[in-house]
This record gives structure tokens, C-alpha cells and sequence, in this order.
């Protein structure tokens, strides 16, 4: 039987994490990714601002129910730009692994 605890798991991640971090990575690349994001972060974050803004409104009137589906259509999409950002990092070099246990 496999008694896979929690902080096994923890370990397990944290482990692939410090993995990860030592994978070298193009350099060029990762100035490019980080202008890109950088510009996109911000505009994002502008657009947030101005959402935000709404609320304060005396001209707008809104229910708890309209705020719960707007804030769940967000989430849902930002979960589902992490989850394909991360998607890189997932059994990465699963491929490389030669199992000898036959």
C-alpha cells in the first residue's frame, strides 16, 4: 500500500522546484519574456484599476451576485493562464528518465 503523506507531497514539489531552478535557461529569451510580461502585467493591472473603480460609482448599482460571476469569470481565466504557464514545468524531463525496474 502507498502511504504518500502530505508533507511527502510537500517535499516531492519542493524538491522538483529546486530542480527547476537550476535548469539553465536562454538568456535572450528570458529578457524577452520579461519585457513582454512586464508591458502585459501593466496593462493589465491598469485594467484592474479601472474595474475597481466601478464599484465607487454612485451611477452604477450592481448585486452581490453580478460581483461573484464577474470575479469567477476572472479567476477562472487566470487559472487558466497559470495552468499553462506551468504547464512547461510538469513532468519536464520525464522523457529523459530511463526506468530499470522491469
Amino acid at each position: 500500500m502507498n502511504d504518500v503523506t502530505k508533507e511527502d507531497m510537500i517535499q516531492d514539489k519542493e524538491e522538483q522546484i529546486v530542480q527547476e531552478e537550476s535548469m539553465p535557461i536562454d538568456s535572450e529569451k528570458h529578457a524577452k519574456f520579461m519585457e513582454e510580461s512586464k508591458e502585459r502585467m501593466s496593462k493589465i493591472c491598469t485594467q484592474i484599476a479601472y474595474l475597481e473603480k466601478i464599484a465607487g460609482k454612485r451611477s452604477v448599482d450592481y448585486t452581490q451576485e453580478n460581483v461573484e460571476k464577474m470575479f469567477s469569470y476572472l479567476e477562472n481565466h487566470l487559472s487558466k493562464c497559470k495552468e499553462t504557464f506551468m504547464a512547461r514545468f510538469e513532468n519536464s524531463d520525464d522523457s529523459q528518465k530511463f526506468d530499470f525496474d522491469f
